[in-house]
């Protein structure tokens, strides 16, 4: 593109920050986050009603009060980091629609726009005209050229929208207490509305004059060229997939954007570039899904999906398929770490809890609970709202620190997991000569760092021995116990896949009976009050296992599920609350749950 596009050091109020101040734990702090926040800047947010402003969202990611559709709305616990990563696609044009001095604020289109507005309305929106406008912008998302319409006023509107969002993480970046990370959403989306979208996160400040979109930057391999060429100037960034539930197989593909075979070089560029995978947000869980993986009884757990379900959507599938193409091209190009987040529209970070007074994440399309009951899902009108949404997840870190850089270099190395909303604490480590048990967190830390690596990374190899594996989950502090602990095996041998789940850790005192069921502890949850069993599961679960079925010579991945005794869904709650009868096949009780990014093996080649 002619149009200069310079990187450098945007930090404002940061420059006087001196983060090595900051004192760090080299056995590192848990810290809760959400990197996926659209606010009034994200188009479809807009339309949807929302007018939170990237200082908005911050706020509210802190705990502080906001008032969201005329309501008053506040985190129950504030988070320790968020990111603004609005849609980089039309953001100079919502800044011309967002301001009276743009250009072409006055322009018709805009003005179009601007009339779902109603300040007579509760809700400050005219439901019915933004819902027909709506309706009418998304015919239009993936078709035609992919090119910036005409009331686009320039690359300078870009700039300032973005320098407007760089300015609220500068004000709201405290080291040691809250982190802010500068971001953006890369939105590719194909014909079906297939969804191949990534969120880029950028470490500090040093970024460029404005972000690059899905029309100037055609394909993801573009996308992480231009990352590549944008770290030579100095900027560090990477590239995070989201929704891939909603790809229609778009996302782990077996060929690059022109239908050319894998080849190392394009797995290197796809490895470096995106080592996160976001697995669970309100669209949708993007683990697995039932209809592929029938032996998996946790499986059924907020599988929206567009289309028909594919099986190459889901992580797993991906990390199976990664190993494998490590073992015929020599690179594995899905060797991701898992997050979660929620892809709020409404500038809400984190609004993930269950069992608040559920406000949603969508816009004012499931702020009602009459709305998700009975309205279409915008994106997928067979669905009802209340079968395509859910509140969220939440990313979780561990870091020696809450700064910019130690939470990004965390993230990098994929000390990450995702959880499906709530708080669980998980460590993952796997290595050689831990002890049988412990009885001191301190000594499993010590054991787990000297003697193994942490969940994401590379086990290593030594030679006549096996590797062993620390789990160990505490229960989220205002959150129900713990049902059990999972560790799932993918392997690849004799040019086939294969996969196990292996119940490692039980609640109750439960143990695995011989044909591998686990029998039932008995936790349920009440319909009427919402309240679950409190005497069932443990606050705290712990295991060294190892595997019994370890073969040297075979590459492997491993990760570990943590899931909660059954606890009321939003569902639930809605018809506790609001009297909303929902359907019978309806998720009344879901297994809140945590996924940790995977540690992988890799044998020597023969």
């Amino acid at each position: 593109m002619a149009v200069p596009n310079s990187v450098s050091n945007k930090a404002t109020l940061s420059r006087n920050w001196d983060d090595t101040k900051v004192r760090t734990n080299p056995y590192r702090n848990l810290y809760f986050g959400d990197l996926h926040v659209h606010t009034a800047f994200s188009a479809d947010a807009y339309l949807g009603g929302t007018i939170a402003s990237p200082d908005d969202a911050y706020r509210f990611a802190k705990g502080e009060e906001i008032v969201i559709f005329g309501k008053k709305v506040k985190l129950r616990k504030p988070l320790d980091f968020a990111a603004v990563t609005d849609h980089s696609e039309m953001l100079g044009e919502m800044y011309s629609l967002l301001n009276p001095e743009a250009p072409k604020h006055n322009n018709l289109i805009l003005r179009y726009l601007r009339s779902i507005r109603d300040e007579d309305s509760s809700t400050g929106i005219d439901t019915s005209r933004q819902r027909k406008i709506f309706r009418t912008v998304l015919k239009l998302v993936g078709k035609g050229k992919r090119e910036h319409p005409g009331f686009f006023a320039g690359y300078e509107t870009t700039k300032t929208a973005w320098s407007i969002i760089l300015q609220a993480a500068e004000k709201h970046y405290v080291p040691g207490t809250f982190t802010t990370f500068a971001g953006y959403e890369w939105t590719l989306t194909g014909l079906q509305m297939n969804h191949l979208h990534r969120n880029i996160i950028f470490r500090d400040m040093v970024v460029p004059d404005f972000p690059l979109s899905s029309l100037e930057l055609k394909n993801e391999e573009e996308l992480w060229k231009w990352l590549e060429l944008i770290a030579a100037q100095g900027a560090t960034a990477m590239a995070i997939p989201h929704n891939t539930n909603l790809s229609d197989g778009g996302t782990f593909t077996d060929s690059d954007p022109r239908g050319n075979p894998l080849t190392p070089q394009y797995a290197r560029l796809r490895q470096n570039n995106e080592p996160l995978l976001e697995i669970h947000q309100v669209k949708g869980s993007s683990e697995v899904h039932p209809a592929f993986w029938k032996n998996d009884e946790f499986a059924a757990f907020e599988n929206h999906w567009m289309f028909m379900p594919r099986e190459k959507n889901y992580a797993r599938y991906a990390l199976k398929k990664g190993l494998e193409y490590e073992a015929n091209i020599g690179v594995n190009p899905f060797k991701y770490g898992f997050i979660g987040s929620t892809d709020t529209h409404n500038g809400t970070p984190g609004n993930s809890e269950e069992d608040d007074e559920y406000i949603g994440n969508k816009t004012i399309l499931d702020f009602f609970p009459e709305g998700r009951r009975f309205e279409d899902w915008i994106l997928e009108e067979k669905q009802k709202v209340y079968e395509a949404l859910n509140p969220g997840g939440l990313v979780a870190v561990w870091a020696e620190a809450n700064t910019r850089a130690h939470i990004y270099d965390a993230l990098k190395r994929k000390e990450t997991y995702a959880t499906s909303g709530n708080r669980i604490q998980l460590r993952f480590f796997a290595g050689y000569g831990f002890s049988e048990k412990y009885d001191s967190y301190e000594t499993m830390l010590a054991d787990g760092y000297s003697k193994g690596v942490p969940m994401g990374g590379d086990i290593a190899v030594m030679q006549g021995a096996a590797p062993q594996f620390i789990v160990w989950a505490m229960k989220d502090p205002d959150g129900a116990n713990l049902d059990r602990i999972q560790i799932i095996k993918g392997w690849y041998a004799e040019g086939k896949s294969y996969e196990k789940i292996f119940n490692c850790a039980l609640s109750d005192g439960r143990t695995v009976a011989a044909d591998g069921s686990v029998p039932d502890n008995g936790a349920t949850v009440n319909h009427q009050t919402g309240q679950w069993s409190k005497d069932k599961g443990n606050a705290e679960l712990m295991a060294v296992w190892q595997d019994p079925e370890f073969n040297p010579l075979v590459p492997a991945f491993y990760y570990a599920r943590v899931l909660e005794v059954p606890t009321a869904s939003w569902r639930l709650w809605d018809k506790i609350r609001y009297g909303i009868d929902y359907p019978s096949d309806a998720e009344m009780v879901i297994r809140e749950r945590a996924w940790s990014s995977p540690v992988w093996y890799t044998p020597p080649k023969q």
